[in-house]
């Protein structure tokens, strides 16, 4: 699946792209609050902006991941990091400018149930994956073992670390490669779910 919908040439020939995107909404959040209207776009741009924010970071992550195999053991955790966060995080910055969004005195222009009809495509999407249980749990441990806390979270030691470590050593003698990971296969799907959603709500705001 990986491999069909993000060779690394067509990753690496869309990461200027996002990396601009990144930038532009960053830089228009910085001068918005003197343009006309701010308080009623500032919900919509915030959203924007880490909408932006996880489309640059985990598609840069998903490169190094599939095109340096030999160092899986540092960009694996580092692409789980972003997943997990991403999936705990997003909903919460959606309901969020949602929130803001339906205030009589927020005057945004957008159509709420056209948002709310794309903030609920992109929860099945996020749920779509979140349904893997088995592969959540694995996540959270690596997560919690691995990439956030080095394994000594709560007074916890090196053995979640240690065994990821010895795990993707004994990866690399078999014929498995970065295009089997659940992991990678997933950040595409989130991937994708992002880019759709952002599309759907600049689209909306305009």
């Amino acid at each position: 699946m990986i491999e069909q919908e993000w060779h690394p040439d067509r990753l690496r020939a869309a990461i200027p792209r996002a990396r601009e995107q990144f930038s532009i909404v960053a830089r228009f959040y910085e001068v918005g609050p003197s343009q006309p209207n701010w308080d009623g776009h500032r919900p919509v741009v915030e959203l924007l902006f880490y909408l932006c924010r996880l489309d640059y970071g985990m598609k840069v992550l998903l490169l190094q991941f599939l095109t340096d195999g030999d160092n899986r053991a540092v960009w694996e955790p580092l692409l789980a990091l972003e997943v997990h966060e991403a999936l705990e995080t997003l909903p919460k910055a959606v309901n969020r400018a949602r929130r803001e969004l339906a205030k009589p005195t927020t005057q945004s222009g957008i159509n709420l149930q056209n948002f709310d009809a794309s903030s609920a495509r992109l929860r099945a999407e996020i749920k779509f994956i979140r349904d893997d249980h088995d592969f959540m749990k694995g996540l959270k441990i690596i997560r919690n073992g691995v990439a956030a806390h080095h394994g000594l979270n709560k007074g916890k030691g090196m053995d979640a670390s240690i065994a990821w470590a010895l795990s993707t050593a004994r990866l690399s003698e078999t014929d498995l490669t970065t295009m089997n990971s659940r992991i990678g296969e997933y950040a595409v799907k989130l991937v994708l779910a992002i880019q759709g959603f952002a599309s759907r709500v600049e689209a909306g705001n305009k």
